[in-house]
Parts: structure tokens; sequence; C-alpha cells
């Protein structure tokens, strides 16, 4: 998993979804921001998420599978997948206090 994470780059994608609740709650927008902001949410996906929610994180957000393949994967049900997802999100959102 580790050598996965290190491959993991943000994308602008990635970084909407999972950014949207700092963007709203900060309203930071420029460049430096961003950078900023991805640079946390990086470093939080590596230390406050789970290993199954990282897991979960980077299989549908870098890797684009969908959540029903996921759960196949993981041998868990779908909705699972999703609530390990939405679990996740919130987990990040807490970055926004450091901003």
């Amino acid at each position: 998993m580790s050598r996965l994470r290190n491959q993991v780059h943000m994308t602008e994608d990635f970084e909407n979804l999972l950014a949207y609740n700092l963007y709203n709650q900060t309203g930071y927008s420029n460049t430096e921001d961003r950078n900023n902001i991805k640079k946390m949410l990086k470093v939080g996906i590596d230390n406050i998420l789970t290993e199954k929610q990282r897991k979960c994180v980077i299989m549908h957000y870098f890797e684009k599978k969908p959540m029903k393949q996921i759960a196949k994967e993981l041998g868990v049900c779908p909705s699972t997948v999703t609530r390990t997802i939405q679990l996740a999100k919130k987990r990040l959102s807490i970055l926004s206090v450091f901003l």
C-alpha cells in the first residue's frame, strides 16, 4: 500500500471532490492556497485516514474504480464503500482548522 501512496499525485478532480468543504469554509482561491490545500490533503490521506479509508479513497479517486468494483475487490458491500469514503471525506475536513 505504501508503494501505491508514493505514486499518488493530486488531480484537479480529486482536489475538487475532497476539498470542497475546505474551500467553502476558508474562501481561499489563489494558486498558492490551492497548492497548500493539496499538500495538506496528501498528508491527511497518509496520516489521518484508516487503512480501509485510504484504500477506498485511492481506488475510487485515483484509480477511478467504481464503487461496485472496489466492494468486490475488498469483499464488502457497495454501501460500505460509499460510507467509508464519506467518513474519509469527513475526517479530511478537519484539515480546515489548519488553514
